[in-house]
């Protein structure tokens, strides 16, 4: 017996070059598999590189089935994203984290009642930084957004992998807000 998620979800990746600008970056973005159940999840999570291992400018994309990992995409347009920066002295920290987001999101630690307008988790190796961030299609509901945020405030805090952190909330179209 198979243990069924709330939701089928979708892994991408890319690996941007220097080449790249907002016209073209897409063209690097590579559906890689879906899943609907906690064992393919994990078998996933087992195959590929940790997060941390993926080179500069590579990033995982796990976003619902039917939902492609840019902003332009028809729920995500009107969304945003939360994002936790994880700077050099917290990188040896990120695959925890990562996995933590991911666990808790893609197995529905998340209240139902704002779960809805998640879209996706996004992993993002940068120069000396891992960004981790929350994708969501409603950035107009203040509200419910600051639950999202509240949310995975708590559970890292919970976690007690990091002692301080900062979640900011972009919206796709407009300034940040923090929780």
């Amino acid at each position: 017996m198979k243990s069924k998620l709330n939701n089928l979800w979708v892994l991408w990746y890319d690996k941007k070059n220097t080449n790249v600008d907002s016209e073209n970056w897409d063209k690097f973005l590579v559906r890689i598999c879906s899943f609907e159940n906690l064992e393919k999840f994990c078998s996933i999570l087992g195959n590929i590189l940790p997060l941390n291992q993926l080179s500069n400018g590579a990033s995982y994309h796990f976003f619902k089935q039917g939902i492609e990992p840019r902003w332009e995409d028809k729920f995500n347009i009107h969304g945003g994203k939360w994002n936790l920066i994880l700077q050099k002295q917290d990188l040896n920290k990120a695959d925890e984290l990562w996995l933590l987001t991911l666990s808790s999101i893609i197995g529905g630690s998340f209240e139902s009642e704002f779960a809805f307008l998640i879209t996706g988790i996004v992993g993002t190796i940068k120069k000396g930084q891992i960004r981790i961030a929350i994708w969501t299609k409603n950035s107009t509901n203040k509200n419910l957004q600051l639950n999202i945020g509240e949310t995975w405030k708590n559970i890292i805090q919970d976690s007690f992998i990091l002692e301080q952190f900062v979640l900011e909330f972009f919206p796709h179209k407009t300034h940040p807000f923090k929780n």
